[in-house]
């Protein structure tokens, strides 16, 4: 078994390990970004140098002049953007800031709450205690227990009458001379009929022998109507049976002064909730500079797509690729050990360019992964999934599942289905399946964040410690019918 909190716990350190992932990979691609973009640089430059080795062609100096030019924006940009990267890195900070002082807050909120619900939990106890001192509070239990048994046997032999007027009747319904007489209402006071009619109905009367079965088929129909009405009546028993206990309940707990504690734990509550609904606001702020950072480490804002463009456009010139076939062309070793770059520079703008595709898609894929985490972190809190009493039944199977969903193996909606499989609920000291809590209808008792009574089915009293007083629920053999009456 695993409490919620150190669940919660395992989720978190999910969530930094991510985001530490995701940093290591942008910087990663804001490193070859940065070579890439050199690498282009870098040819300008070559074709600058080959330029002036070439002056010879008047044309060359407007080259020259062209990729000093190209040179100039290209700083000019790659400046501006260092002024944008260095305002949202300090907004990205600020943010992570807030979000740290909104977890310490919420923390310290967690506790107080933690501690209204102690308190509450400590009077609920208290107030069961003497309840089952009470033998006015035992004998209405016991016949909360002893009605719904009765409704339960009736509801049992109604069930069963209804299933056997099923079966034998279909023999009935099957004769269509019967079926036509009954319909008619042959032998009662609601049949009329003409005087030949009437003669015909009695000569089929006679020959299917339609008074006795008439009779018969009646009492068929008629027995599970009754015991339908009694099963009915037997319920509603029951429920005004169980409301006087749940009475009994509230009025102690309110005679206790456990009403104003829940509401304080409840007043608690929504301050946490306030708190949480402020840091999903921050996480969707810093989700936002956390995209606009990915496209500034991948060179997909604005100033890094400038500069490549002066790079890209000066490079496409007609005079310029003119300039790399002459050097090829001729003779010179100066001309040739530049051109040998140009190419080495081309080889390596393309294994950076693939490089950086794979880290983009891989960036990508963290991303959401990370947004998932947080999204499943929302949810878990939003349940208050960890709180105290909280806890998941099978510790190892939940930990291999959010293992496994970390590793991209096992979808979000799969490894949620897990958590509602395994969770439990059980306060330390009170029991939710007190007096009117142990009949499958909800409970006053524990709070209200454990999930019993009708959703769960109900629960018994069987196994409650020196009680010895079995209930009404899916384990404890009582009557059951989709959740209480």
């Amino acid at each position: 078994m695993i409490s919620g909190r150190n669940t919660l716990g395992v989720i978190d350190d999910s969530l930094n390990s991510e985001r530490s992932s995701i940093d290591t990979a942008e910087r990663r691609i804001a490193q070859v970004s940065s070579q890439l973009l050199g690498q282009q640089q870098a040819r300008i430059q070559d074709y600058h140098e080959l330029a002036r080795l070439r002056v010879d062609m008047m044309a060359r100096g407007d080259i020259i002049e062209s990729i000093d030019v190209v040179t100039q924006q290209v700083a000019a940009a790659l400046e501006a953007r260092k002024s944008v990267e260095v305002e949202l890195d300090a907004r990205i900070t600020g943010l992570q800031n807030e979000r740290a002082a909104l977890e310490v807050e919420r923390e310290n909120q967690r506790l107080v709450l933690e501690k209204a619900a102690e308190v509450l939990d400590v009077a609920e106890a208290a107030t069961q205690a003497r309840l089952d001192a009470d033998n006015g509070y035992l004998a209405q239990e016991q016949r909360v227990q002893e009605a719904e048994r009765i409704a339960m046997h009736a509801e049992d032999k109604a069930g069963h009458s209804e299933q056997e007027q099923e079966e034998k009747g279909q023999s009935y319904r099957d004769d269509a001379l019967f079926m036509y007489l009954w319909g008619r209402h042959y032998g009662t006071s609601q049949y009329s009929a003409w005087p030949l009619t009437r003669w015909l109905d009695s000569r089929v009367a006679h020959l299917v022998g339609f008074a006795d079965a008439r009779a018969n088929y009646a009492r068929l129909k008629e027995i599970p109507l009754r015991l339908r009405e009694h099963a009915d009546q037997k319920k509603l028993a029951a429920e005004a049976t169980f409301e006087m206990l749940r009475g009994l309940d509230e009025a102690a707990r309110k005679e206790d002064g456990i009403v104003e504690l829940d509401a304080a734990r409840d007043k608690e509550q929504a301050a946490l909730e306030a708190i949480d609904t402020r840091i999903e606001e921050a996480a969707g702020r810093y989700e936002q500079l956390l995209v606009r950072k990915e496209h500034f480490a991948a060179g997909e804002d604005e100033g890094y797509r400038k500069a490549v463009e002066y790079v890209t456009s000066e490079l496409r010139r007609d005079d310029v690729r003119e300039l790399r076939r002459d050097a090829m062309a001729t003779p010179f070793p100066d001309d040739d050990l530049i051109v040998n770059r140009l190419f080495e520079h081309d080889q390596d703008v393309q294994a950076l360019e693939s490089s950086l595709n794979e880290l983009k898609n891989a960036l990508r894929k963290q991303h959401k992964k990370l947004q998932e985490l947080e999204s499943l972190r929302t949810d878990f809190r939003r349940r208050r999934y960890d709180q105290a009493g909280y806890s998941f039944s099978d510790g190892s199977l939940v930990a291999v599942m959010l293992n496994n969903f970390i590793k991209g193996m096992l979808d979000r909606d799969s490894l949620w289905r897990v958590l509602e499989q395994q969770k439990r609920y059980h306060p330390q000291r009170t029991d939710p399946t007190f007096g009117s809590g142990g009949f499958g209808r909800g409970t006053v008792w524990g709070g209200r964040y454990g999930g019993f009574g009708g959703g769960r089915g109900g629960l018994g009293r069987g196994t409650t410690p020196g009680r010895g007083r079995g209930g009404f629920g899916s384990g404890g053999g009582g009557f059951r019918t989709g959740g209480g009456f």
